[in-house]
């Protein structure tokens, strides 16, 4: 291992233990848990899905690219994690999927969150596209704090979200 990964690694063990800081009370872990499991793929699968039968007529593009967007995010991330093979912090392991899912990088919920930011912020007002960008980094900042991830992890996961939701929007 260089010099400078090791580094970089050892930075991003040190944000992610003061990330871990935050969580402070039952009440903290608990909208962090909540904030955390918004981002999961069924959650967005299912939403997505309702708008894009359901919805009226500017809600239907809105479902159609969560629908393909969090799909071709959960394919991304799963491709890619063992390549990088990198375990999940330390810390509890009580959560159904990280008894499926023990690999961290890049982190499945930051590359879902990067790509819905790219694929629904241009369909939303401006108060409405902000009010999602901060969402979207409260998911990423409670999956380092609860200890799920590294602050790497999500970081460059929102990235490959991004690019995720620029190549589907092209193909739009």
């Amino acid at each position: 291992m260089t010099i400078q990964r090791q580094t970089w690694l050892e930075y991003d063990r040190v944000l992610t233990a003061r990330a871990a800081t935050l969580i402070r009370g039952p009440l903290v872990r608990g909208l962090a848990t909540f904030l955390a499991h918004s981002g999961d793929t069924p959650v967005w699968l299912l939403l997505g899905a309702a708008l894009w039968r359901f919805g009226a007529a500017g809600w239907l593009e809105a479902g159609r690219r969560i629908v393909l967007v969090t799909t071709l995010a959960w394919v991304v991330s799963t491709v890619l994690k063992p390549f990088f093979r990198r375990p999940r912090p330390e810390g509890e392991r009580g959560h159904f999927y990280l008894k499926i899912d023990r690999l961290s990088f890049p982190s499945g919920h930051a590359v879902r969150v990067g790509g819905l930011l790219t694929v629904l912020s241009g369909l939303l007002p401006f108060w409405g596209a902000a009010g999602f960008i901060a969402w979207g980094l409260l998911v990423c900042l409670s999956r380092v704090a609860l200890g799920l991830h590294y602050a790497g992890d999500v970081s460059v996961g929102i990235l490959i979200g991004a690019g995720v939701g620029g190549v589907l929007l092209l193909v739009l």
